[in-house]
């Protein structure tokens, strides 16, 4: 049996950056191996960011909130106090629990915060 989840790269997320302290949101499309949208509904997702080159500490992890309309999608919204004091570069992933609370983590990315500048 094949995963459903299966990832040829190790980073399938596009890389992006951002400011510290400035509120993003992030939303993922979740699909199988057969590139079919993945129904989330009885699921739980977040998200959870580690510094590069040390997946085993997390800097932040934020709680998923699925779409209403579009069963494969979840979102999640970084506020600008989590990245106030942050800089440098992170790697990401979204994290899919199922009913039974096995564990999926679909793809990777990296993301740059950039050091924001001090206040007047």
């Amino acid at each position: 049996m094949s995963n459903p989840f299966e990832c040829l790269s190790a980073y399938t997320l596009e890389p992006f950056q951002f400011i510290g302290g400035t509120l993003q949101e992030l939303t993922f499309d979740v699909y199988d191996s057969a590139s079919a949208p993945l129904d989330l509904s009885n699921t739980t997702c977040y998200w959870v960011m580690s510094p590069y080159g040390n997946p085993q500490y997390a800097t932040l992890t934020i709680n998923g909130v699925q779409s209403g309309s579009v069963t494969n999608q979840f979102r999640v919204t970084i506020s600008g106090s989590s990245t106030q004091n942050l800089h440098g570069k992170f790697t990401h992933q979204p994290v899919i629990l199922d009913y039974n609370g096995k564990e999926y983590r679909p793809s990777q990315g990296v993301l740059i915060i950039l050091a924001r500048n001090a206040s007047a």
